[in-house]
């Protein structure tokens, strides 16, 4: 090999450099994507009051509405008759508000969102009625003013009416117990 050849062979094209520039920082950026929980959704209502309303009870009893919720600790599920998930979570949401029905430091609501009466009472009828009160949410606004795009969704609203969390997707017993101790409440 002469020396002009071998001069040509070691130099390295600037191509080369700046596609592996880019090879690399897109694998550093694939890396820190993969150590991030998906299930993680940020929300522009947290650190910020519980937006108001006022909805007709799903019993057709009376309203639920934010003010008469304030000052307790408070859980809001948004819920429909058509979303699997929302099955998927009723037992823990039924049974956390029966043990809510016994104590004063927390309370919980659902809304169901853009949903028809009748199909919100053939879900209680088939799951089991709920064991605390929901509104009903049919226009979607209430659903909205949350920043709800997909559903469940679960709210925890401190004493003084602070969103303290969402929760996206159905409800765990870890995730429950995790986002109430942001709220002032044990379980």
């Amino acid at each position: 090999m002469t020396v002009l050849a071998q001069s040509q062979a070691s130099k390295v094209r600037p191509w080369k450099l700046v596609l592996g520039g880019i090879v690399v920082t897109m694998l550093a950026v694939l890396a820190w994507g993969l150590t991030r929980d998906p299930s993680y959704i940020p929300s522009q209502l947290v650190g910020r009051s519980v937006p108001a309303f006022a909805l007709p009870e799903l019993n057709g009893k009376g309203t639920v509405a934010a003010d008469e919720l304030r000052g307790t600790p408070l859980v809001i599920n948004f819920w429909a008759s058509w979303c699997v998930s929302c099955r998927a979570e009723h037992a823990l949401l039924t049974g956390f508000g029966r043990e809510v029905a016994t104590r004063d430091d927390v309370r919980i609501v659902g809304i169901n969102y853009r949903d028809a009466p009748a199909a919100a009472a053939r879900f209680q009828d088939e799951l089991g009625a709920f064991s605390y009160r929901s509104g009903q949410d049919p226009s979607g606004r209430t659903g909205i003013d949350f920043g709800v795009y997909g559903l469940p969704e679960t709210f925890f609203i401190d004493r003084d009416g602070i969103v303290m969390a969402r929760h996206v997707g159905p409800l765990t017993e870890a995730a429950l117990k995790h986002n109430l101790s942001l709220i002032g409440v044990t379980r």
